[in-house]
């Protein structure tokens, strides 16, 4: 291999190691090669009956509405407000299933070299079961000359990187309580192209990490539960720097936008997340923006979180990513085909 060579490919290993830690991409969904699309197995369909009884309706006397984006305390009051009754509702419910994907790019020591990447994830809770399927593959890398035109990197630099970086991690609890994780399953772009299919990742000769709760929950860096949206802390001083709430009274849907505050330790757990990366120097977030809707009984219909962060790593090497992630969820068992995991999958992980 050419000594440039070996250099593109630390390179890259290094930004994109930070990168395969979250859902990337600015390449916002309608231009995604593949079409994504979560308009399946119910998801965003209105919640059912015995969800909505369950849940913690939103107080409309606690909401303060606003067109426009605003640094209005009643407006950010009333954003927190929704955020924790939301998570705490998400946690509290007896079935969920959600399914998200994330796509872009990024970049190192100012854009010279690139690299991108695609995931996916399935989540599903059934009265006490648990099920995750998490998977990203390295889609593209390439160069940037002096004057601007973009370089090829060779196909087996490529292929050197999806053996270091493509990920898979499957996950079942037969009860909340238990754990049992399955990593490193056979995966290619035919595997994105057959999201959610269920046998869109196999893993030829599963060996499961058997974990408790407590394990469970320090290892994927969740406060209060696993099963919530959000990990962020809203239990300091203005943890959301600006925002507005709209209300679709006809479809009785909310919906939020809002810029969370990167500067105090509201993402703290995030940070802490990226910041275990061994390449790592430095982390901080530069923005995160969060697009979410609720539905007026206070349970989540659907989450895009967009974030700017940026990194000093070790080799003196810079680097930044600005990522997209967008998630679905339903609350009807009864609509779901592709999320409805089989036993064959449990019965594989649980040894």
């Amino acid at each position: 291999m050419k000594k440039n060579n070996k250099i593109i490919l630390i390179s890259i290993i290094l930004i994109l190691s930070v990168t395969a830690a979250i859902f990337v991409g600015c390449v916002k969904p309608a231009e995604h090669p593949e079409n994504t699309t979560l308009d399946f197995d119910g998801l965003g369909s209105t919640p059912t009956e015995a969800a909505i009884a369950k849940s913690v309706a939103f107080d409309k006397s606690k909401i303060k509405l606003s067109d426009e984006m605003t640094e209005d305390k009643e407006v950010l009051d009333s954003i927190e407000y929704m955020l924790r009754t939301s998570n705490q509702n998400l946690i509290d419910c007896d079935f969920f299933a959600a399914a998200a994907y994330g796509t872009g790019e990024a970049s190192i020591n100012n854009g010279t070299i690139v690299g991108g990447m695609d995931t996916r994830e399935v989540r599903v809770f059934d009265n006490g079961e648990y099920y995750f399927d998490s998977y990203g593959l390295i889609v593209k890398g390439y160069t940037v000359n002096e004057d601007g035109s973009h370089g090829s990197v060779p196909d087996n630099i490529l292929g050197m990187l999806g053996s270091f970086l493509n990920y898979t991690k499957r996950t079942y609890s037969p009860d909340g309580q238990t754990f049992y994780t399955a990593k490193n399953g056979d995966s290619n772009q035919q595997s994105i192209v057959n999201f959610p299919s269920q046998n869109a990742i196999t893993y030829k000769k599963p060996k499961s990490e058997k974990q408790s709760f407590d394990e469970y929950m320090k290892a994927t860096n969740s406060r209060t539960s696993y099963k919530g949206f959000t990990t962020d802390n809203y239990d300091n001083d203005k943890p959301i720097t600006a925002g507005l709430i709209r209300y679709d009274k006809e479809n009785g849907v909310y919906y939020l936008e809002c810029d969370i505050n990167c500067s105090n330790n509201t993402l703290e757990l995030s940070v802490a997340d990226m910041a275990s990366n061994g390449a790592i120097k430095h982390f901080e977030y530069a923005k995160k923006h969060l697009t979410i809707e609720f539905w007026e009984c206070g349970l989540i219909r659907s989450y895009i979180n967009e974030n700017v962060w940026k990194a000093n790593m070790i080799l003196g090497l810079s680097g930044s990513s600005d990522n997209y992630y967008e998630q679905k969820f339903t609350y009807d068992k009864s609509k779901l085909d592709n999320l409805l995991i089989s036993q064959d999958l449990k019965n594989a992980l649980v040894k």
